[in-house]
């Protein structure tokens, strides 16, 4: 069975880095490399990951240029068969990592692999699952903490492209894509995933670099960077007639409004 290297990039990420870790611990599949790339936090993540540092294969505490620039880090330092990113904030099911597993065992040719996810949108306290889907021309159409990547599709495409600040994995699969690299779907919930990360806190602005990428693959031109242009206006209303609500009517009632909305969309 192949070994599985997860790499958790952490700043400042102490109220839920212990349940990341526990998480990574608690699978029911033991053959895993696991490495933590902190970006110098000054909260309480360094003595989190003091106290676990005889279940972590490698760890380091030092600036970082961002997030992707992380994750190379680390994947310069892991040694494993498949790669798999677990935020500081998120946390995966048991059986996770034994599907992933199970699917490269039995995968005909090397391939990234994802799968489905929960999604914890904790000030509503909702939580809905996230069906992983092969839709790129709309964006990220599935998280990239149900993402795993074999070591030879690094070798082959290459790492993260650090000039994005939010968007780095979506140009990761559009160039997996353009290279012909199978995705495998498992259809299954893979990571619990809070929606409190740099995109999920800047969704125009995440939707922005997304649209800079989505044209440089696509073309300014293309059917597929015309559907995205619309979903990105939509999405940008929506954030905008948000504000505009919790300005007039205050927080509680943008608070309701977000909570019908949601749950009628999502969390059936």
């Amino acid at each position: 069975m192949p070994l599985i290297s997860i790499i958790t990039v952490v700043y400042n990420g102490a109220p839920h880095l212990e349940q990341a870790i526990n998480s990574i611990l608690g699978q029911s599949y033991s053959n895993i490399e696991y490495v933590i790339i902190d970006g110098g936090s000054f909260d309480e993540s360094l003595e989190i990951i003091k106290r676990y540092d005889e279940f972590i294969d490698y760890w380091i505490a030092e600036p970082d240029k961002g997030i992707y620039d992380a994750l190379n880090k680390g994947l310069s330092l892991v040694k494993g068969d498949v790669i798999g990113l677990l935020s500081a904030d998120d946390y995966y099911e048991p059986d996770a990592l034994l599907l992933v597993a199970n699917a490269f065992a039995y995968a005909g040719e090397p391939g990234i692999f994802y799968g489905n996810s929960h999604i914890l949108q904790e000030d509503l306290d909702l939580r809905y699952l996230s069906v992983g889907k092969l839709e790129l021309w709309r964006g990220m159409s599935f998280k990239h903490q149900a993402m795993f990547v074999p070591r030879q599709i690094h070798q082959r495409i290459g790492q993260y492209d650090t000039s994005y600040r939010i968007a780095g994995d979506y140009e990761f699969v559009l160039r997996a894509m353009k290279s012909k690299i199978p995705f495998i779907y498992i259809d299954r919930a893979l990571v619990n995933y809070r929606n409190t990360g740099l995109s999920g806190m800047n969704p125009c602005a995440s939707l922005m670099e997304v649209m800079r990428i989505n044209m440089s693959f696509y073309g300014a031109l293309s059917r597929e960077f015309a559907v995205f242009v619309m979903l990105f206006i939509r999405s940008c209303t929506f954030t905008y007639a948000g504000k505009m609500i919790s300005l007039i009517f205050g927080t509680q009632a943008l608070t309701r409004i977000r909570f019908f909305y949601t749950k009628k969309m999502f969390a059936k």
